[in-house]
């Protein structure tokens, strides 16, 4: 699979993967900040912005290996800091798993490690089969807007909404119906945290509805390298919404590292 992808910056190697149904777009303040001291590499997923888009169910394990896959077309064979928001999360938990040679140090996002119920499961399932049948992905990102940004956000900065809004509207129906049903049969990977030695710091949105403070905070309590920060004005889109103290969180634990 060859994604798209932007790459900016030199130095140690960061890749930031973007959550659903979303593009690389959305790190455009990190690329910006961290691009002055990395070298930073943030692509499309499967399915999602400028890459391909095959009638399939996109597992998180197949993700992890597109990605290191773009790794290895940039000649990247040098342990990575692999940063991923939301189903980027699920992605970058899969290949510090599978391929842990390939990770230094992970920032898990508005992510969570549990698997989705059966009851959720089921939803997706069912949303996947809408978004073929409309052709499109209006109603699904209708339907997200209200759950992705946080209060302070959506009071006062309704500006800030539609940019995303109309990149999420990009996404084709089968990359969609892809990722949806890829999350939906994704493994719980809340025993294997303990396996993930890298330093991993854990960042949620203060108001994330979607993967929870609680939930964050349990997921770096079980990381045996693992740090919490929650950022204030934010909700399941932290790193756009403040991106400021999201630059600041992420620059902090990279020049932490060894």
């Amino acid at each position: 699979m060859l994604l798209a992808f932007t790459e900016q910056g030199s130095g140690p190697v960061v890749v930031l993967l973007h959550g659903f149904p979303l593009s690389r777009v959305m790190w455009a303040e990190q690329l910006k900040t961290l691009s002055e001291s990395y070298r930073v590499i943030a692509p499309d997923l499967r399915g999602h912005g400028e890459s391909p888009a095959p009638d399939a169910a996109y597992t998180m394990d197949l993700m992890a290996d597109d990605v290191v896959e773009l790794l290895d077309g940039l000649g990247v064979s040098e342990p990575v800091v692999v940063g991923g928001l939301s189903m980027g999360g699920y992605v970058a938990l899969a290949m510090a798993l599978k391929h842990p040679g390939r990770v230094r140090a992970l920032m898990l996002i508005d992510t969570k490690a549990a698997a989705d119920s059966p009851e959720a499961a089921q939803t997706r399932e069912e949303t996947a089969q809408a978004v073929l049948k409309a052709g499109n992905s209006g109603a699904v990102v209708a339907a997200m807007i209200p759950k992705l940004f946080g209060k302070s956000t959506r009071e006062l900065h309704p500006d800030r909404i539609e940019p995303l809004k109309a990149d999420m509207e990009k996404t084709s129906a089968s990359g969609v119906a892809g990722a949806l049903r890829g999350m939906a049969i994704r493994p719980d990977r809340r025993e294997q945290l303990a396996e993930i030695a890298v330093p991993t710091l854990v960042i949620v949105g203060e108001d994330d509805v979607i993967a929870p403070p609680a939930e964050a905070r349990a997921m770096a309590e079980a990381l045996p390298n693992g740090r919490l920060e929650v950022v204030p004005d934010a909700g399941h889109l932290a790193p756009y919404e403040n991106p400021n103290a999201v630059d600041q969180a992420i620059l902090g634990f990279l020049q932490g590292l060894n």
